[in-house]
Formats: C-alpha cells, structure tokens, sequence
C-alpha cells in the first residue's frame, strides 16, 4: 500500500512537470509506465518506508526524459502495450457498457412512461402509446421509428401484445412491476418482428445481421492477414540482418560469448535502432496474431448463433402452424427466446466493430515509427536475403544440444506428442542471446532441445547457445530478469511480469564467484651480466664487517706466522662437483605499436575582403572515427 502511494504522489509530480515542458501524456498511461519501472529496486521506490528525496528526483527526471522523446522504439512499444491492454482486455465489458449507454440515453424517454400514474382520455392514451412504440424501436435496434413504416410495424406488434384497455392496467402498476414489463415487451416486440420477417411479411428498416457479419469478418480477416504479410516481411529482414551480426565465439576462459561485427557503413547504434524496432514489429505481430485469433473465434460463435437462430425459427413456425389462436403461455417464450438469440448476433457485431478499431489504433502507432530498411539490408551479406523463421529453423534441425557438463535437464523434442502444447519461456526465442545482445528477439529452435530448468522450459537458436544456456541455467534466468529491468518494453511481451514482481526488492539477483586469475606455466632464461663486469670483491655495505675486518687485522699485528706439515695430510683429496649448465633462451617482453590521428587542419577565414575587423577559425580535422 505504501508503494502504490509513493506512486500516485510521483505520478502528479511526473505529470506536473510533463504540463511544464508541454509533453502531451495521458495520466493512465504514466501510471502503467510507473508500475513497470518499479519492479526495478534500483530506482530506490519500492521496498523502502521513507523514500530518498534524490532517488525520486532522479528517477523522475528519467521517466520524464523518456516520455518527452515519445517516438522512439521502446516508448512507441509500451504506447502500444497500454492501448492494446485497454481495449482487447475490456472487449467483453465494452459490448455490455453499449448495451447499457443505449439505455441510459433512453432513460428519459423510460421515465416519461414510467410516471404516468394514469390514463382517461383517448388523447393521453395515444401520446403514451407512442413514446412506448419509440422506446421499444429504438430499444431493440431494429431501424428507426422516425420512419413511418417501422414506426406502423412496431405499432402493430405492440399491438398485438397490449391494447388500449391494458394500458390503462400498465399504469396503476408499481414502478419495478413497470420496468420488468417494458423490457418485456421489448422482447417480444423483437421476436414478433423477427418472425414476420423470416415469413416475408415484415422486416421493415432490419438489418440483415448474418449477411453483414460475414462480409464483415471476411473483409477484417483478409486485412488481418495483410498486415500480417506486411509485418513478417519486416520481422524476418530485422531477424536475418541481426543473426548476421551477432558472432558467438570462445573466449580465454573457453565461454561463449557475443560479439557484434556491424560492416562497412553501419554503427553499432544503427544495430542497436534495428534490434529496438524488432521489439515493436514482434509485439505488433503477437497482437495482431490475438485478433484473428478473435475474428475466428467471432466467426465461429456466429456460426452457432446463425444456427440456434435457424432452428427457433422453425420451432416457432411449428408451434403457429395451422393456428389461429395460440396461448401467450406457449408462443411468448418462443418469442423472447428469438429475441435473446438476435441480440447476442448484435454483440458480435459489436465485438467485431471493435476488433477493427483496435486494429487501427495499432496501425496508428506502427505509423510512428520511424525505420528505414536500407539499414537492415545493409547489415545483409552480399549475396544473402532474408530468411522466414521456418527456413531459419530448417538449418539446425539436425543438430542437437550435448548434454555433458549440462546443469539442465534437455529432453528431445520426439518426446512429446503435441510442441504447441509446450509453453515455452520467451515466447520461444533464444534464452542466452536474449540477454547477451541486450533483447536481440532471436526465435530458438526446439529441434536442438529443450532445457528444462526451475520448472520452466527454454529454447536455443544455436547449439553454442545451447552449451552457454545450460551450463548456467540460473545464472541465464536471472541475466533475463535483469534485461527487463533494464528493457521494460520486455516485460509484458515476454510473459515475466510475475516473475519480475516475486523479486522486486532483491536488487542483486545473481552474484557471480570471483574469477581467478589466469596462469600458464613457462620457462624463461635471463642473460648473464647483460651490463660490464665492474664488481669489487672487496667491498663490504654492511659496517659490522668492516669492525670485525678491522678486529681481525688489529689481532694479526700482533701474532707471528709459523708453518709446518702434519705427516698424514701431506697430500689433497680430489672432489667433484656437478653444476647445472646454462640454457640459453631469449624472452620478448615488449610490442612495438602505432597509431594514427588525423592531422589537425584550420582555416581562418575573414583575413582579407571583410569591412569589420572580425575573424573566424574554421576546423576542417577529419573526426577520428573516420
């Protein structure tokens, strides 16, 4: 409760100062944006009974910088994420809140003809008729009673449910009593309707719901289908040109890692742009791919509905036949029963109405963006094109991940029946590049394996990322949770709020063993007296043996020398020795190295032709990067 607090109190300070600088934000979305960068406990929001005054400051100013720059990948991707939430989520309430709308503009009208206590001159009695058949037309949906034909058939089949003598009844009812009855006769207007149109004796200002909702889905489902056209044909380029950029290679440790090679003419900031954009075109194709999963599901619930309303028609012609009069009690159920059925094929009409609005509303963020292919097409080898996912899978299907020194469980895919059934983490893309190129969204192969470790199940695009995965598994889990951290826009396109929210205020995830450093065993031979002998076997540094060389000539001066030869040591014993004969190598301990800057060049323009005394230093220095 504290942290949602802290929220609300820096959301109006953010909003606050967005009013300052002009920057056009909606308070929802800012409140979305909040909820997400506070999982991360680096900002120092979360988890903390006072907040420090300079953690807010500068987080603010973060999360104001952000949304003034409103068009770039990562923003337009969270834009996207808020709509999409907001609309698709709330598909089903919506259709029930137009329901209710339309009664509520009709609540007037309702209160006209629910306080009419009583009616005794004929003139009363047709004003209250007719606001009853206007409020039954426009209740029911069925064409418009301003017009007279529609005006006449619903009078007829209100007709035929009450007449005059009832209506006075109507009126010296209660209130509530009074309301369940108009929505009756709501209903059974509806079905009398229904029914004569489907014998060709009515039908007037009726739409005909089940032709419209097919042509509607068939022209939603087709341009469903070119966007998606449209959208793969970019993923796949940004894909490919990524693939080709990102090596995986062996350090001195003998660990994959990552390396980016961008070629001649493009920057590792234009790689960065394509792999942010890739973000923004995979969600854009999981939502699009959402609502042709509702447009079939649209269509199939139509279809059923199309159905049941066939057979209560025939029902109910089969309860009318041959009759001319008919118990209320046994045709009015028939009625009210077709009426349901009509209005739950309006709700479909509605749904699919909104699919196609949240369709466009997507399309208008994707028109933000600003991407050019030219920079992922020159990220391409010559030669090369662009690859669907399919192909890219084809690749490595033969190849499988090597389970030793593995600390994950990888399990062929031929153990299971059905791979759709499998959730797999991240969407399916690969574990280890995900993290290792900063949310490169590279799709993994499940023909190489899959890994199963802390009960998820993951996915490689390569067998080097594979090895890399599952020799650290929790360590590659956690890297991940950190890039969303760092990569909100991740968060719900991946799937890992849950996991996010669990540590929220564990800012350390993963501490890593400290690395030894690296050793390798050589020998090495050291020249003898690289310098000219100058040694002086007499000299002596320390002063102690000065005094006792001292002590010891003051001694001899005053002893004789005498000599002689004892009998047995007349001769010398003959020793030998073995010394360790030098090797000679050599050893190199420096590199010769060069650099080139360019050379400094200035020009002074202004020295002559000039009226005023003024100057100016132009500088013509190449930049280095050139």
């Amino acid at each position: 409760m504290h942290c949602d607090g802290a929220i609300r109190n820096i959301e109006k300070e953010i909003l606050r100062e967005c009013t300052n600088k002009n920057i056009q934000v909606h308070e929802n979305f800012v409140n979305y944006y909040l909820k997400l960068l506070s999982l991360d406990p680096s900002w120092g929001i979360t988890g903390k009974d006072v907040l420090n005054r300079n953690d807010v400051q500068r987080f603010i100013k973060h999360v104001v910088n952000k949304l003034e720059d409103e068009y770039t990948p990562p923003m337009i991707t969270l834009k996207m994420q808020y709509y999409f939430t907001c609309n698709f989520q709330q598909k089903n309430k919506m259709v029930k809140r137009n329901r209710a709308e339309l009664l509520l503009r009709l609540k007037v009208l309702e209160q006209e003809i629910i306080d009419v206590k009583t009616v005794s001159e004929e003139d009363y009695i047709n004003v209250l008729y007719k606001k009853m058949v206007y409020y039954i037309g426009l209740a029911s949906g069925l064409g418009s009673p301003s017009i007279e034909s529609v005006y006449k058939e619903v009078r007829a089949a209100l007709g035929s449910i009450l007449d005059r003598n009832e209506i006075k009844e109507f009126t010296t009812q209660p209130r509530y009593v009074k309301l369940d009855n108009l929505a009756e006769f709501t209903k059974l207007v509806t079905g009398i309707r229904l029914f004569n149109r489907d014998c060709g004796k009515g039908g007037e200002g009726m739409e005909d719901l089940p032709k419209l909702i097919n042509e509607a889905l068939d022209a939603t489902g087709a341009e469903l289908q070119a966007t998606l056209v449209q959208i793969m044909d970019k993923v796949n380029l940004m894909t490919t040109a990524l693939d080709f950029v990102y090596f995986t290679e062996l350090n001195e440790r003998n660990r994959y890692v990552i390396e980016c090679r961008p070629p001649k003419g493009v920057t590792v900031s234009d790689v960065e742009t394509v792999r942010d954009t890739l973000i923004v075109y995979r969600q854009y194709e999981v939502y699009i791919r959402k609502l042709l999963e509702e447009v079939d599901k649209i269509e199939t619930t139509s279809g059923h509905i199309f159905s049941n309303l066939q057979h209560a028609l025939i029902e109910l012609h089969r309860v009318v036949k041959h009759r001319i009069a008919i118990p209320v009690n046994q045709v009015f159920p028939h009625f009210i029963k077709l009426s349901d059925i009509w209005c739950n094929l309006q709700d479909q009409t509605i749904l699919l109405a909104k699919v196609n609005q949240i369709m466009t509303g997507l399309q208008r963020y994707i028109k933000f963006l600003n991407f050019n292919d030219v920079t992922a097409e020159m990220m391409l080898p010559a030669g090369e094109s662009p690859m669907t996912d399919a192909q890219r899978l084809d690749k490595t299907r033969w190849l499988t991940i090597p389970t030793e020194k593995s600390k994950a469980k990888i399990v062929d895919i031929t153990n299971y029946t059905s791979i759709d059934r499998l959730k797999l983490e991240y969407l399916g893309f690969c574990a280890w590049k995900l993290f290792v190129t900063d949310g490169a969204l590279l799709p993994g192969n499940p023909s190489l394996g899959i890994i199963k470790s802390m009960h998820m199940n993951f996915v490689c695009s390569s067998v080097e990322a594979g090895v890399a995965f599952s020799h650290e598994p929790e360590k590659c889990v956690m890297e991940g949770i950190n890039l969303a951290r760092r990569k909100i826009e991740l968060i719900n396109l991946l799937g890992i709020k849950s996991r996010l929210i669990l540590v929220q205020n564990i800012k350390e995830l993963f501490k890593e063993p400290p690395e030894l450093p690296l050793t390798e065993d050589v020998e090495i031979q050291t020249e003898i007296h690289p310098l000219e002998d100058a040694i002086d076997k007499n000299y002596c540094w320390n002063v102690w043996d000065l005094r006792r060389r001292a002590i010891l000539f003051a001694n001899l001066s005053h002893c004789k020398t005498l000599s002689c030869q004892p009998q047995t040591s007349h001769y010398k014993v003959n020793f030998k020795t073995q010394t360790w004969e030098t090797k000679n190598q050599e050893c190199q301990t420096r590199r010769d190295n060069y650099s080139n800057v360019p050379r400094p060049l200035n020009y002074f323009f202004g020295l002559r032709g000039r009226k005023d005394n003024k100057q100016f230093i132009i500088e013509l220095t190449r930049p280095v990067e050139e």
